[in-house]
């Protein structure tokens, strides 16, 4: 899998990276990686194949492990010997969609890699580790820990979101959060939307389909909350338009081809903007629902995310995303919402560091790493935990 172009250095023109950077040695343990089917269909036995390995990366004798399952989710925990509380704690998934056999091996085509979890979230897992592994092997940790969870694709209910409860409970979480993400391309993420999953039932009076003027159709009810709910949160646009968002993602109701159904029930996915909170939201969705007597169930609520780029942190670390991509990073918000949305919950003033190397295509069938970015990458990674 060596190209000694398409790993060249292009993103860090001094070539520090590269000095310490073993790309071909990523690369290989990339493809070893990717080979392990983790999807989040839940192959325990593919599941606990990988952990293995991860643990098997380190070096014992520097390394301590701790695994937490929770509803047969399993998080591992990745600490330097002897440290009691991480000063910066790297948060990833080593879970991926599922995707057609071929995706699940490296593949190279000149600078560009293809394989199920290059973009979300193999590559940036498998950095944090490389770094962490040289990190100890300099005796240069400074208490940075790791942290891998299998359940992010489908909501982190029982990976994040129960580490972080009990981080918390046992003091141990730290100011600075990196989780990687997001933010393609060496960006700095500033904002993140908040995100709302819940399901809706509204009834209607069964009766026959030939007499409609004799029942009360209870899915025209659920379109006509749906569009209620559209008008008080009109969609954006285009990712730039900064507004919430509100979909529905299922529709269920009736019994038999002939009769106008009695009930109806639909899930919706919304997305806030930092500008309202989510009890507002709530309330305003309830209202709407008022005169449509609507059953609301809540599934999940996650607030929205700001880390202003003044703060002075933000600030070092944006001047070392501009060092090591030797271009200005751009400065994102994002319409998604990641697991730093559970540090908020329990550390309002945590500061949480999201960006990715060149990575398009998550989930696609296309999902592709731009191999240049890696050295670069590695030496942001090294830097932000000399930087905590």
């Amino acid at each position: 899998m060596k190209d000694s172009d398409s790993l060249s250095n292009r993103h860090n023109p001094e070539g520090r990276a590269s000095e310490m950077f073993d790309a071909d040695r990523f690369l290989a343990d990339l493809d070893t990686f990717i080979r392990f089917k983790t999807c989040v269909d839940q192959n325990q036995p593919e599941f606990a194949a990988a952990r293995a390995w991860i643990q098997a990366f380190f070096d014992p004798a520097v390394t301590a492990f701790d695994t937490f399952t929770f509803d047969g989710f399993t998080s591992l925990l990745i600490r330097p010997q002897g440290s009691e509380r991480p000063r910066l704690l790297g948060d990833g998934h080593i879970e991926v969609v599922p995707g057609r056999s071929g995706l699940f091996a490296l593949r190279q085509e000149g600078a560009h890699l293809y394989g199920r979890g290059v973009a979300d979230m193999k590559t940036q897992c498998l950095m944090m580790m490389t770094a962490l592994r040289d990190l100890l092997a300099a005796g240069q940790a400074n208490d940075f820990w790791l942290l891998f969870s299998e359940d992010e694709e489908i909501g982190s209910a029982h990976g994040a979101q129960k580490m972080v409860e009990l981080l918390d409970a046992r003091g141990c979480l730290p100011e600075v959060i990196f989780a990687p993400d997001g933010g393609p391309d060496f960006a700095y993420v500033e904002k993140e939307k908040g995100m709302i999953s819940f399901d809706v039932t509204v009834r209607g009076q069964a009766a026959h389909g030939s007499r409609p003027f004799l029942g009360v159709n209870a899915i025209e009810k659920m379109m006509a909350l749906y569009a209620d709910f559209q008008a008080r949160f009109p969609n954006p646009r285009a990712e730039s338009d900064w507004v919430p968002s509100l979909v529905m993602t299922r529709i269920g109701g009736g019994r038999a081809h002939n009769q106008i159904p009695d009930q109806c029930q639909a899930s919706f996915d919304l997305r806030f903007t930092e500008t309202s909170t989510a009890e507002e939201i709530v309330a305003a969705l309830e209202e709407i629902g008022r005169s449509y007597a609507a059953d609301f169930t809540f599934r999940e609520i996650g607030v929205a995310t700001y880390y202003p780029r003044e703060r002075p942190l933000a600030r070092r670390y944006i001047n070392l995303l501009r060092q090591v991509s030797g271009k200005e990073p751009p400065i994102l918000h994002t319409n998604g919402a990641s697991n730093a949305r559970f540090y908020v919950m329990q550390k309002p003033d945590v500061q949480i560091l999201i960006s990715n190397p060149t990575v398009v295509g998550a989930h696609a069938d296309t999902e592709c790493l731009d191999a240049r970015s890696l050295p670069a990458y590695y030496q942001l990674i090294y830097d932000t935990a000399r930087l905590v």
